[in-house]
């Protein structure tokens, strides 16, 4: 993903008219992704900032996780049954089997062969 442009918000406050708040009332600043609340609750001021680029990077980021196990697992269920269709032991122990027999008996006659001629 390409990077996202910064975003900076300045919230200009008069201390006078921060004192005057009222209880539940705020102050609300956006500029592009950032966004910024300024509340009094008693006599504590909450500053409360947010930043919209980061939550769309996390989308994107979980978007592209979703995408890249997608793959994982559609290759991988290739490879097995690719491994499933080359590998069956049932018919490599007959072709063994059958190549063993071939083998000795080719062998015996060899062998019976050699030792009557003499």
């Amino acid at each position: 993903m390409a990077g996202l442009p910064a975003s900076a918000l300045t919230l200009k406050i008069p201390v006078p008219d921060l004192l005057a708040l009222p209880a539940g009332a705020s102050y609300h600043g956006k500029n592009g992704q950032a966004g910024v609340d300024v509340t009094s609750r008693g006599d504590t001021l909450v500053v409360t900032s947010t930043c919209d680029s980061l939550q769309r990077l996390l989308l994107w980021y979980e978007e592209e996780l979703t995408r890249i196990r997608g793959d994982t697992v559609s290759v991988s269920e290739v490879s097995e049954t690719e491994f499933k269709q080359r590998f069956n032991p049932v018919k490599i122990a007959l072709i063994a089997f059958i190549a063993g027999m071939a083998s000795g008996i080719v062998l015996t006659v060899l062998i019976k062969r050699r030792l009557y001629e003499k």
